[in-house]
């Protein structure tokens, strides 16, 4: 019984894989149709009596190509056809599959000693290396369509096939100055999608573009901030690389400043900006060292600093406006907290009343103006001139309280 049972197991395996050679045979000869080609063989790349055969694959390949070929084709000849791209990116997709496959089945074969000698390698590396450029523009529309994932497929493989065994002998993609480039996208594909390996794989590559690199270093920064693979240590030594290298980003700049301000490093975020200032006195760098000076309570630099940037009369002037209120209305609110545990009739009380409305009177004119500047961002000024109102002019008071509307 069980030499038949066996025996019946072994026929079916036997007729089973006379199928698939058979499905191989009849994709062979729908070739002239590759679309209805390529359908007819995909059961013979699951079954391993032909899935193990590099000529499977390669032919698979082979009719993905001929789709491309004629999508591509009507991109560039005017046939009044329109390509679809979709068709033409899938099977640029399977395209790198199918052939990479074939290429990793012959070699095992080679490997094993079932066969003597690869032959595939060279002609399908050449043919995978023609339509390479392609997959950053079928990575574009996908990422410009919000397609994060399938976006990171196509920036991926663009960038993997540096180091891929099949193109081992393609100088020109071992080379290939753009791969770096095409890294940063990747990552920035990977960040979407929240895949923190990818992120930091791609962007690892990205950051060494001269141009572009900044995104990479900013995933990274992103993925070492928090989450899974938060890393303090890591993720401000990156900063402190993207500060280095690309000092015109103010990404860089405003997270070191926050660094320096939360962790009382502000002396050494003074020195970081003078260096920096050096070779890039943008508003906005002025304007954190600026910040960094209030925060130290050196006001008057802070105030000189503030003014600079008023005079230029570019970006960041009703914040520094906003910042030289500031620096005399939190001076005045020191002296509020010390008056809340004075008593009315001690004369330190109305000492400290006389200095917390001249500091008010001061502090005045640059909220206000701050408030003509950008009147609709309340939160610079409202909460401020509320309160230097209520000291000062209780109509005003009434008034901002209504058009705030409290």
């Amino acid at each position: 019984m069980k030499k038949q049972f066996f025996t019946a197991l072994l026929l079916l395996a036997t007729v089973a894989g006379t199928a698939q050679v058979a499905v191989v045979k009849e994709a062979k000869s729908a070739k002239s149709d590759p679309e209805k080609a390529a359908q007819l063989i995909l059961p013979a790349l699951s079954d391993p009596t032909t899935a193990n055969d590099p000529q499977t694959w390669k032919l698979a390949g082979d009719f993905q190509k001929a789709i491309y070929d004629a999508e591509n084709m009507k991109l560039f000849l005017p046939t009044g056809a329109a390509a679809d791209t979709a068709k033409l990116y899938n099977s640029l997709l399977n395209l790198f599959e199918y052939y990479q496959k074939a290429d990793q089945v012959e070699q095992k074969l080679v490997q094993e000693g079932a066969l003597k000698k690869a032959k595939l390698r060279k002609g399908l590396a050449s043919e995978l290396a023609k339509v390479r450029p392609n997959l950053t523009n079928a990575g574009s529309d996908a990422f410009n369509a919000g397609q994060y994932e399938r976006a990171l497929k196509f920036f991926s493989l663009y960038v993997d096939a540096v180091d891929a065994p099949i193109f081992e002998n393609e100088t020109a993609i071992k080379e290939d100055t753009l791969t770096a480039l095409i890294a940063n996208y990747a990552a920035l594909a990977a960040v979407q999608t929240k895949n923190n390996a990818a992120t930091l794989k791609y962007a690892k590559i990205g950051k060494n573009n001269k141009e572009e690199g900044y995104r990479g270093l900013m995933c990274m920064a992103e993925v070492y901030k928090e989450g899974e693979l938060k890393d303090s240590v890591q993720w401000l030594a990156t900063i402190q690389e993207g500060v280095e290298k690309f000092p015109q980003q103010e990404y860089f700049i405003g997270n070191l400043m926050d660094y320096y301000i939360q962790h009382g490093k502000i002396q050494e975020g003074l020195a970081q900006m003078d260096k920096v200032l050096a070779t890039n006195p943008s508003p906005y760098f002025m304007y954190v060292k600026g910040v960094l000076q209030y925060e130290a309570k050196e006001y008057d630099n802070a105030r000189t600093t503030f003014q600079a940037i008023i005079d230029a009369n570019k970006e960041f002037v009703a914040e520094s406006y906003e910042k030289m209120g500031a620096s005399y209305f939190f001076v005045a609110q020191e002296l509020v907290e010390a008056n809340s545990t004075i008593p009315m009739n001690d004369p330190r009380f109305e000492a400290n009343e006389k200095k917390i409305k001249d500091l008010y009177v001061k502090a005045l004119p640059f909220y206000e103006k701050a408030k003509e500047l950008k009147p609709d961002n309340n939160q610079l000024w409202g909460q401020y001139l509320l309160n230097i109102y209520w000291k000062l002019d209780k109509a005003k008071y009434e008034a901002l309280g209504k058009e705030l509307g409290y």
